[in-house]
């Protein structure tokens, strides 16, 4: 998971999004699969994301728990996705959902919700009313990225070239000036270098008649 999401283990820095899901297994399955993915195209946007699947496994119960509930206050968004009915009714979920829905008056419109193959099982009382973006469909991430656009600045892809940003209008202005004074330079007389080499010549002259004359 390293790869897909390091930003889960720098735990002090406000997360954009906290990727909501039930505990993953170790065990690599369609369902880890498609969550990763969804991990890792987020991140890939320049989003930052907090995803506790991707927690070093070697911290204690204590600081996991930190982690996630300082992630729950600070994120801005909240994605809850799952494959599956396993995750509709997974304890660690649901008290994900919940304490992030409380944590403010307007998190219920910073909640997203995305689900594949639900089957037949009815979604808890905690996302009732609530229609989650198939991820199945083709233009799932489209939609997400719309959605989180609308609740988001835009994110800084890490690929960017660090001089992306559009210049402003004002700064391409000074060309005119530019070209002023270039013709003031032109109409100056070019200077003449300095005759090093006379100079030189010179001093030996100069030289020669003194020893000539000694």
């Amino acid at each position: 998971m390293d790869d897909i999401d390091i930003f889960s283990q720098l735990p002090e820095i406000q997360p954009d999004i906290f990727l909501c899901t039930r505990e993953l297994p170790d065990k690599l399955t369609a369902e880890t699969a498609g969550l990763r993915q969804l991990c890792s195209a987020l991140a890939g946007e320049g989003y930052r994301v907090f995803f506790p699947s991707a927690l070093p496994k070697e911290l204690s119960d204590e600081e996991r728990a930190r982690r996630i509930v300082n992630a729950i206050k600070s994120a801005k968004v909240m994605v809850a996705a799952g494959i599956g009915p396993e995750g509709l009714n997974d304890v660690f979920s649901k008290a994900v959902w919940n304490a992030f829905l409380k944590n403010s008056p307007d998190a219920a419109d910073r909640f997203i919700l995305c689900w594949r193959d639900a089957g037949e099982t009815p979604f808890p009382q905690e996302l009732a009313g609530r229609t989650p973006l198939d991820m199945s469909d083709l233009r799932f991430l489209v939609e997400l990225k719309e959605k989180l656009s609308a609740l988001l600045p835009p994110p800084v892809r890490a690929d960017a070239p660090e001089d992306q940003e559009d210049p402003a209008p004002e700064e391409e202005s000074p060309a005119p000036e530019e070209d002023a004074a270039g013709d003031d330079a032109a109409d100056k007389p070019a200077k003449k270098p300095f005759p090093w080499p006379l100079v030189v010549l010179g001093v030996i002259a100069v030289v020669l008649i003194w020893l000539i004359l000694k």
